[in-house]
């Protein structure tokens, strides 16, 4: 090789015990010389998860996150067909809101058609990884 050693990746199993005596490679949530934190602070809940822990209370899934998304999404499509509908038949709706509706939705779908296309990038790369 080259000379260069990397430390080992970790932190990202959820079943990773930091080393008891300290030392580089613990991982995100590991605490430096003196039980310093080498960060300066909050790690956002990074190292704190045991095996078997549930979700906290107050913290979301990531499966939660993505169905509220999708929920947002629909409900901003279906305010865009209503208005649209509404503008078709002669109501009192202005073309502006409707074009800001339009527009919130297509960045809405956007949005979420990059987070489809970098979940199954991730997947593919996983499917390819030598196990």
């Amino acid at each position: 090789m080259s000379g260069f050693d990397l430390p080992p990746v970790t932190g990202y199993d959820k079943f990773f015990k930091p080393s008891p005596f300290g030392g580089p490679g613990d991982g995100p949530g590991a605490r430096g010389p003196g039980g310093i934190d080498p960060f300066g602070g909050d790690l956002g809940g990074l190292g704190k998860a045991e095996s078997g822990d549930a979700v906290e209370a107050g913290e979301k899934s990531f499966e939660s996150s993505l169905s509220d998304s999708l929920g947002q999404l629909r409900s901003l499509q279906n305010d865009v067909d209503e208005k649209y509908k509404g503008l078709i038949m002669g109501e009192d709706v202005e073309l502006h809101d409707v074009m800001i509706a339009a527009n919130k939705s297509e960045v809405m779908f956007n949005l979420m058609l990059e987070v489809r296309n970098k979940l199954v990038e991730a997947w593919e790369k996983l499917s390819r990884s030598a196990v």
